[in-house]
């Protein structure tokens, strides 16, 4: 909150060379820091039947009674249809009919609430879905008009306009806003048209440009949007931003909201939140104003956020910041609590004696010698500030239960309890508490006293469960350490989660798996599916469509089959499919959690490879795709043909 109140200071002073009608100006340096606010989505089904100017004003009287505006979220910005269908008598942009008290109007009373607003235009004659004018050959006049109205933003869409002309379009656009004295961030949409706008849009004189898609309802977009950050940090820096895309809170739990929003302070990106994609327009405060998060996404400090671990279903992302301090964030895709490792050295902080430890979502402070590792729940982001600086605080500890890749619902299953103590005191009268999920019951007592720790120790049992009748619920087993320490008592919690080894029918026959029932399927972005790719498309790989059976998915996946040990061998044929050009992934074969065959990397291009894989004996196939450990934007991977032999 440091720099956050000196930026807030310098975004609240007076242009000089607006004009005198503008009112709250725009930042005196555009885009100087990475924007916050809300938007709505443009072309959705909210914006073209709802939306209006008593929706805008209702939205922006919430940015201040909610206290984000005091947070530093200060923008309102308008989507895709605010304009009418056509322009003026004079050629100039106007707005449709609910903004009967027109956009000057409006525009005062967004400033009259202390913020800013934004409009909407586009490279072409018309902006994309058509719904509205664009800009094409009106630069000059449109930026005048947006800046004679007070205009604080602008949104530009490249709908409608040939590839190769695009830059040239913004770069024609961000002049004429030049010529009007007035500091207009300008943001380019390039609307799924896979343009690559980081390359160059900061040269063209944009300050924001969109990195993905527009933003939907599942957490899913979220993932493969942060997939699609990975090698683009080299490209964000002060008066030029890469944005994900708006932030969507509707539909998402209270720990994606966080997830979400943990990665795209890391990442400095723009924080936007969209009212369109929402069943309840009430905004997430709490979660949004948090001043620790909202002071790593407007720090900046020569390096943004980048990721440093990958093991497919859990990350490790990191930035400087400009204190000499570093932020981690511990982000589990996956659909189970899983432990995640990382340590100071992936934020490359100096060596040092000991580290002050801050949990940026529930505030606790903590010391470490150097690890930082812990259980991190679903769709879940542990985010993390570090100084390299002895603490006066409670050490640091971890808490994991490790379980086999997945349960027997009609056997007795091991669990792995792990106490460590990562700081430089002694933990005290430690005591951990187990609860046996639903169906379960321990073998002996589901509690323990684990004693002193000592600094750099773990503390080590194993327990075992077994079911009181054939378990049909997911196994959950949430585990507790309360302990002491020098600063006073202290818990630490973790969850041990493992899918059920269900088998949806008797044991496979010999046969083509794809058309069979799987025990569970895990995949990066929407559902694995049988016979086709990305919600439909058929399996196709180097030009040739595949019609034998076969499963699509996107890195990372795995997809598992209960064999019963009844088969001999696995047999298929893998290879990057053609949705994505750019893919870059391997396949790996598991029997019972052990690795039985793996491709290494393969690229979009590469020949298919043939996998024979002897099974006899395994209980649990699975079948994997991962990235290879570059992200996995667009990492569709396709079985051709799987098939057992039994």
């Amino acid at each position: 909150m440091r720099r956050l109140a000196m930026l807030l200071c310098a975004l609240f002073l007076t242009a000089t060379a607006a004009p005198a009608s503008a009112g709250t100006p725009p930042d005196p340096v555009p885009g100087e820091r990475p924007p916050l606010g809300i938007t709505w989505g443009a072309g959705s089904p909210y914006c073209v039947y709802q939306f209006g100017e008593d929706v805008v004003k209702a939205a922006a009287d919430q940015l201040v009674t909610s206290g984000l505006r005091d947070a530093g979220y200060e923008y309102v910005m308008l989507p895709n249809c605010w304009q009418a269908a056509q322009r003026d008598a004079d050629s100039k942009l106007t707005a449709r009919d609910s903004f009967p008290s027109g956009i000057p109007a409006l525009v005062d009373y967004v400033h009259s609430r202390g913020l800013k607003i934004g409009l909407y235009s586009g490279t072409g004659e018309r902006t994309c879905s058509t719904q509205a004018p664009g800009s094409r050959d009106h630069e000059d006049l449109d930026a005048q008009t947006l800046a004679g109205w007070g205009v604080d933003y602008l949104r530009y869409d490249t709908c409608y306009s040939v590839n190769g002309d695009v830059a040239a379009r913004v770069e024609k656009m961000a002049d004429a806003i030049k010529r009007t004295g007035r500091p207009i961030p300008l943001e380019i949409d390039d609307y799924d048209r896979n343009q690559s706008p980081w390359l160059w849009a900061r040269a063209a004189g944009a300050q924001v440009w969109r990195t993905y898609k527009n933003p939907t309802f599942d957490f899913g977009y979220s993932a493969g949007s942060l997939d699609k950050q990975y090698g683009l940090a080299g490209y964000n820096g002060p008066g030029g931003w890469n944005m994900p895309g708006a932030f969507t809170f509707s539909y998402l739990s209270a720990e994606e909201r966080q997830a979400k929003l943990g990665l795209w302070a890391v990442l400095n990106a723009p924080l936007v939140a969209d009212m369109a994609l929402a069943a309840d327009t009430t905004l997430p405060a709490a979660a949004m104003a948090n001043p620790d998060i909202i002071a790593v996404d407007q720090d900046w400090a020569g390096v943004g956020g980048h990721k440093v671990r990958d093991t497919g279903w859990t990350e490790v992302w990191t930035k400087p910041m400009s204190d000499g301090s570093a932020v981690l964030v511990l982000f589990n895709r996956g659909e189970l609590a899983a432990p995640i490792s990382t340590s100071v050295a992936d934020a490359g902080l100096p060596a040092a004696a000991g580290y002050r430890v801050r949990d940026l979502w529930t505030g606790d402070e903590s010391e470490t010698t150097g690890a930082l590792g812990g259980t991190v729940g679903r769709h879940a982001t542990t985010v993390l500030r570090v100084w390299p600086a002895n603490a006066t605080a409670a050490p640091r500890t971890s808490l994991t239960v490790e379980l086999p890749e997945s349960v027997p619902p009609s056997q007795p299953v091991t669990a792995t309890v792990k106490f460590t103590n990562n700081g430089s005191t002694p933990v005290t009268g430690a005591h951990l508490q187990l609860t046996a999920p639903a169906q379960w019951q321990f073998d002996s007592a589901a509690e323990a006293d684990t004693g002193t720790v000592e600094p750099g120790d773990t503390w080590e049992t194993a327990v075992t469960l077994h079911p009181v009748s054939t378990a049909t619920q997911p196994f959950k087993m949430p585990a507790t350490v309360t302990y002491a320490t020098t600063q006073g008592a202290r818990t630490a919690t973790a969850s041990a989660e493992a899918p059920l080894m269900l088998a949806p029918n008797p044991p496979y026959t010999e046969g083509t798996i794809s058309t069979q029932p799987w025990m569970s399927s895990e995949n990066g972005l929407g559902p694995v599916e049988r016979d086709s790719t990305d919600n439909g498309h058929p399996l196709t790989i180097n030009g040739k469509v595949h019609t034998q059976g076969g499963l699509g998915a996107h890195a990372p996946s795995v997809v598992r089959y209960y064999l019963g040990g009844k088969c001999k061998s696995f047999t298929a044929t893998v290879g990057v499919d053609d949705r994505g050009p750019d893919g870059t992934l391997g396949f790996r074969v598991l029997g019972d959690g052990v690795e039985l065959e793996a491709t290494g990397n393969m690229r979009h291009g590469d020949p298919t490879q043939y996998l024979a894989v002897p099974v006899t004996g395994v209980q649990v196939l699975a079948l994997a795709v991962d990235d290879a450990s570059d992200g996995s934007a667009g990492d569709w991977g396709d079985w051709l043909t799987p098939y057992v032999n039994c």
